[in-house]
C-alpha cells in the first residue's frame, strides 16, 4: 500500500509541477503534510486514551487503520517536502556561516 501511495503522490507532484505555480505547489504539499501529521497525532491520542488490552475491539481497529494510513501518508508527504525544500535545507545544514556573519555587522 505504501508503494501505491508513493507512486500516486509522485505522479501528482509531477503533474502539479507542470500546471501549478511553485508557491502554490509548496503551499499545497506543506499543508497536506501538516494535515496528515495532525490526523496521525489525533489517532495516536485516541489510542492512548483507551486502555491497551490484549485483544482489540472494532473501535480500536479503526484507529489503528487511520494511524497506519495517515502515518504512511506522512512519510510520503515528508519525502516530497524534503525534495521540494532540498536547497534551503542544504543551506541550513551544510552552508557556511557567511550569512550569520553578514547579519551581525
Amino acid at each position: 500500500m505504501e508503494l501505491y501511495l508513493f507512486l500516486a503522490f509522485i505522479l501528482l507532484y509531477i503533474l502539479m509541477s507542470f500546471f501549478v505555480q511553485k508557491t502554490v505547489q509548496h503551499k499545497i504539499w506543506t499543508l497536506a503534510f501538516i494535515a496528515a501529521f495532525a490526523v496521525t497525532a489525533v489517532a495516536i491520542a485516541f489510542l492512548r486514551m483507551n486502555n491497551q488490552d490484549v485483544m482489540m475491539d472494532a473501535n480500536e481497529l479503526n484507529w489503528y487503520y487511520l494511524l497506519y494510513l495517515f502515518g504512511s501518508m506522512s512519510v510520503v508527504l515528508g519525502v516530497i517536502n524534503l525534495w521540494m525544500y532540498r536547497k534551503p535545507l542544504f543551506r541550513i545544514f551544510f552552508g557556511g556561516s557567511e550569512e550569520a556573519d553578514d547579519k551581525q555587522d
